[in-house]
């Protein structure tokens, strides 16, 4: 009777994450990347994960960035990259900040590991991902590029991201977790939805506060230096590197609007792309937040209340609380191009252009 007591009050401990359920499946693969037209229509729309072996051997990155380079390149030592202290991560944790050089000369020896927008001397030995070699994609959607450094042993958390990825590894493994939004997101436990991440312990989950974990279907993907894989977007995933790592993912805008992408630049390198992260930031994070509302209810449409609720809270984040509900009602009726009161996946994307216009009538009040 104590033993049980003591049970209730420490809960149920079951190993790390991904292994409470005994249902495990693996990805589609590849040998060679997919062209944008087929990866969009199969994997990006669908939101199918999707494992690419040995494309990035190809890379001039490849077999050109280690650490020699980076300790010996004048570049490096005048970049700076953001740097996580303890490789557990913990997002209560501050970054700090210090040359490439100089991380790639304590790496090993301290307790650190590199989360940075990739210095832009780099991306020049980084050629544009093929499944998204797509002009509208790299013209409108790209969000981010993204430097990943370590001498292995690091452990995300539980959680999942707000856009589309695709994780390319130049060195050592990676071990991939995930689990499909659609299917499991009331047994994922993401307690911090506003950050997109779960308090769960990845090393040791414990069942009793987060029973879910117990019925849910994981997809198990061990990266090899040279692959890239596609983590679709809201996709619950965790992470852990193995011996030293280095890798580099883009992430961009979901976009449910079917894309024709039979143009493609061939030889276009990341250093010709500009990233959005700054620019139609409402137009966008409306969009994106209509998107996000859909995929949390599995609504076919977005109804007028719905647009409502969500387009109130991209207002208030925006500090923009003079902008009236009967111009929010207005705002709908403007997207609703065939007038039937629902809002289908083009009706959304159009919203990223017709937002930023249309509060161009309150300029006088902003």
């Amino acid at each position: 009777m104590i033993w049980f007591l003591e049970l209730l009050i420490v809960g149920v401990s079951t190993g790390r994450i991904g292994t409470q359920s005994g249902k495990q499946l693996p990805v589609d693969t590849f040998d060679q990347f997919l062209l944008a037209d087929e990866f969009i229509s199969k994997y990006m729309r669908p939101a199918r994960p999707v494992l690419f072996k040995g494309v990035a051997k190809e890379f001039p990155a490849f077999s050109k960035w280690n650490d020699e380079y980076f300790q010996s390149s004048y570049d490096a030592s005048q970049h700076i990259v953001e740097v996580e202290q303890g490789k557990k991560e913990n997002r209560g944790d501050e970054s700090h900040i210090m040359s490439l050089a100089n991380f790639v000369r304590s790496y090993k020896n301290d307790d650190i590991y590199c989360v940075s927008r990739l210095p832009p001397f780099l991306a020049a030995d980084l050629p544009v991902y093929k499944p998204i070699d797509c002009p509208f994609i790299l013209n409108n959607l790209m969000r981010d590029i993204v430097l990943w450094y370590s001498s292995g042993g690091t452990k995300s958390v539980w959680h999942n991201d707000a856009y589309e990825n695709i994780n390319c590894l130049l060195r050592g493994r990676k071990e991939f977790i995930l689990a499909n939004r659609s299917e499991t997101k009331e047994k994922a436990h993401i307690d911090r939805p506003e950050e997109g991440f779960s308090s769960v312990d990845v090393d040791d989950v414990d069942t009793q506060k987060y029973p879910g974990f117990k019925d849910m279907v994981f997809y198990n993907v061990t990266m090899e230096a040279g692959d890239c894989m596609y983590i679709p977007w809201l996709w619950f995933h965790q992470v852990n590197s193995i011996d030293s790592n280095l890798a580099v993912n883009v992430w961009w805008e979901t976009y449910r609007t079917p894309l024709a992408c039979d143009i493609t630049y061939n030889d276009k390198t990341w250093d010709s792309v500009h990233f959005h992260d700054n620019d139609n930031k409402i137009g966008i994070v409306a969009q994106q937040s209509l998107y996000m509302h859909h995929a949390m209810y599995n609504n076919t449409f977005i109804e007028v209340n719905d647009f409502f609720d969500v387009m109130g809270e991209v207002m208030d984040d925006f500090e923009m609380n003079h902008v009236s509900d009967g111009a929010i009602f207005e705002l709908f009726d403007l997207v609703d191009i065939n007038n039937d009161k629902t809002l289908t996946y083009e009706e959304i994307d159009s919203i990223r252009e017709v937002l930023p216009k249309y509060l161009l009538l309150f300029k006088d009040e902003l």
